[in-house]
């Protein structure tokens, strides 16, 4: 359904904008950028031909992922459909407002597009299986399954807490370098513990 409303709206938006148009904002909401409307399938294009058929045939080529359960996959993958749907119409907007005069709010729209992506992944991450595609995926979490779950579980609640920033920052409540550092410092956290649990489960000299 996210795969089929990206198209509707592309379509129907290719055939009403000029020939020339923004392609892309700085984080002050000036164009930096202008091309032809034909970009305006770019995104679409990679959703179809690249990142859905990647994330449906996963439980197929992933060898960790083959024989089991589809689990949350189904979820991750219309999450990212429905994300990058959401994108395009974001783009498409940014693009009329820019032709109307308007000014176009870019770093808050950043921001709200990566609330709505990780409060998604904060709710599927300690559900997801060990793969080689999606997750935190470090030698540590990919050697043991136990430190996987550990650290997935642990991922839900940061990517939690990123998503409630990202959403303060949207809505203006926040600066946005305090979501940049919490962002580092989550990765960070996740890979530490990540080696930390493989450590405790596998003790050596």
């Amino acid at each position: 359904m996210g795969l089929l409303l990206t198209w509707a709206l592309t379509l129907f938006a290719y055939f009403q904008l000029p020939k020339r148009i923004p392609a892309h904002w700085n984080l002050q909401g000036e164009v930096d950028r202008y091309g032809a409307r034909e970009e305006v399938f770019l995104l679409p294009l990679v959703l179809t031909l690249l990142i859905y058929p990647l994330l449906h045939l996963a439980p197929r080529i992933d060898p960790k992922l083959r024989g089991q359960t589809p689990g949350v996959w189904p979820w991750l993958e219309a999450l990212v459909v429905w994300t990058f749907a959401l994108l395009q119409g974001a783009f498409l907007y940014a693009t009329w407002r820019h032709l109307l005069g308007a000014p176009v709010p870019v770093e808050r729209a950043i921001l709200g597009f990566l609330a709505f992506i990780f409060l998604g992944l904060a709710l599927l991450l300690p559900r997801l299986s060990p793969n080689y595609l999606a997750g935190v995926r470090t030698p540590w979490t990919l050697e043991d399954p136990g430190v996987w779950r550990a650290t997935h579980l642990r991922a839900g609640v940061v990517f939690g807490l990123l998503g409630f920033l990202a959403l303060g920052v949207a809505l203006g409540w926040l600066p946005f370098w305090l979501w940049a550092l919490a962002l580092a410092l989550g990765s960070l956290d996740l890979v530490l513990f990540a080696y930390r649990a493989w450590r405790r489960r596998n003790p050596g000299p």
